[in-house]
């Protein structure tokens, strides 16, 4: 906080904003000097790093009968998707992940003022992401990302192009385990998919009625033309038991950052979110009772409470 009694405010070049705050009530004056802002007033409440939601936006869309054309059917046909497995399922899975930044890539500019050296930026570069998943007793989370890269560059044979996949492995068609066979690479407009990252916080209250009296400002990291890259190997032993992990990184265009206002209006269910509602991530169909689940518990305990509504 600026200090206006002073005579030289706002233009004193040694001016220093409060050295010293009060972790209670800020203090009231009655000279007109400003207040001494307390902790509260200057921070409030920050922000926790294990509240996020991932969106893969698979199997949102109605995929054709050709799964050799389109990447939702090439899931369906090899059982990662259909039925009652949708994406959903795997994006609470993510239990990491990481926002990411952009650079400016310079260059410099050396003695058009005399004795100066400046700096200009020529490109934006968006870096890789990774997404970092617990994997379930059905391997639907390796499944989904191997076939979303086989669908890439998926295998030709003597027998041609394999065009569709099974649920038992990534080609049913038994020339595919002959050599030699080759890969080939689809055209992008197939493969790239939009894929999102949201941060909100824990501090959404729901009454009786499963209206959203407060809700959490939600910031959403939407990323464009996103594919996968590279899946990480898995660490396997017996020396010890825990949790499979997979790590998937993806490249993508660039990402556009979008910022949710909380509202007060939503209900659960709802398909049209106006400006002002909260971001549902489940349907009221699906979790029908009214209570709030960490999610980090519910993966940790290998299940889902039924009646559970997620915001």
């Amino acid at each position: 906080m600026a200090e206006p009694f002073r005579e030289d405010y706002p233009n004193n070049p040694y001016r220093v904003d409060p050295i010293y705050i009060r972790m209670t009530e800020p203090r009231n004056t009655s000279d007109n000097r400003a207040s001494l802002p307390s902790v509260q007033d200057l921070y409030g409440a920050l922000s926790q790093t294990s509240q996020f939601k991932v969106s893969l936006f698979l199997g949102d869309t109605v995929g054709t009968s050709n799964a050799d054309k389109d990447l939702n059917s090439w899931l369906v046909s090899n059982g990662v998707l259909g039925d009652n497995l949708k994406s959903l399922r795997y994006e609470f899975m993510c239990y990491s992940t990481t926002l990411p930044g952009n650079t400016f890539t310079t260059y410099d500019e050396i003695g058009s003022r005399q004795g100066l050296r400046e700096t200009f930026p020529y490109m934006r570069t968006f870096p890789d992401f990774s997404l970092d998943f617990y994997v379930d007793s059905d391997y639907g989370v390796i499944r989904l990302f191997e076939e979303w890269m086989n669908f890439i560059n998926p295998l030709y044979t003597t027998d041609g192009r394999a065009i569709s996949g099974s649920p038992r492995g990534s080609t049913s068609n038994q020339s595919a385990f002959d050599l030699p066979n080759i890969y080939k690479l689809r055209y992008p407009q197939s493969y790239k998919r939009t894929m999102a990252v949201t941060k909100f916080e824990r501090n959404t209250i729901v009454d009786s009625e499963g209206k959203i009296i407060q809700s959490s400002s939600m910031l959403t990291y939407k990323f464009l033309n996103a594919y996968p890259t590279n899946l990480t190997a898995m660490q396997l032993s017996y020396e010890g038991t825990s949790i499979t992990k997979l790590s998937v990184q993806f490249n993508y265009d660039r990402y556009t950052v979008l910022k949710h206002d909380g509202g007060n209006s939503a209900q659960y269910g709802n398909d049209v979110t106006q400006a002002g509602d909260s971001v549902l991530f489940s349907s009221g169909q699906l979790f029908s009772e009214n209570a709030l689940v960490d999610l980090s518990k519910v993966i940790a305990n290998a299940s889902i409470p039924s009646g559970t509504n997620f915001v």
